[in-house]
């Protein structure tokens, strides 16, 4: 049988893609860990009730738990996580992170983005962009070269920006 600490170094040894926490008594980490799309394996103690969620990113074992427990759990979640698109974070200062990888944005590259990460995965819609970046009004042939633009700066980090035929745009994790 393993223990709390026993499992928590197995996790260390096989993933540092899989962050392993302990039921109940680091909840208050599950909504920033969602948030940020990072893996997680909860410990839960024994007698507790498990989380419950629809995360694909998510999973639980309850302690005490066999080796090969452990090792399954954390296989399962590492190919569920490669399979899982993750959300970018936008900053108060412009500076987006995908993946661990940063890229410093111009403040209307910055307002071009908060919608669409906001949305990620769905598109937005034209008017909606160009009111988010220019709140005196801009065009369509502007809104074009900043998401050009935009796309540019993003393409190192993992991301796309695709244009949805008269509609909008949405962005997207590369494949």
């Amino acid at each position: 049988m393993i223990t709390r600490a026993t499992a928590k170094l197995l996790c260390e040894s096989m993933s540092r893609d899989v962050v392993v926490v302990s039921w109940p008594a680091q909840t208050p980490e599950r909504d920033r860990l969602e948030r940020h799309g990072i893996p997680r394996l909860w410990l839960v103690e024994p007698g507790v009730e498990p989380p419950v969620g629809d995360s694909c990113l998510e999973d639980w074992l309850r302690l005490p738990a066999e080796d090969a427990d452990v090792r399954a759990r954390l296989v399962s979640l590492v190919r569920r996580a490669a399979h899982h698109p993750s959300r970018p974070t936008l900053d108060a200062f412009g500076q987006i992170t995908h993946n661990g990888a940063v890229v410093n944005l111009s403040p209307v590259d910055q307002h071009l983005a908060e919608p669409l990460i906001a949305n990620f995965g769905n598109a937005v819609a034209e008017d909606d962009l160009i009111t988010s970046a220019w709140h005196e009004g801009g065009s369509e042939q502007t809104l074009r070269v900043h998401v050009s633009r935009l796309r540019r700066r993003l393409a190192p980090i993992g991301l796309t920006i695709t244009n949805i035929r008269a509609y909008g745009y949405a962005m997207r994790a590369e494949l």
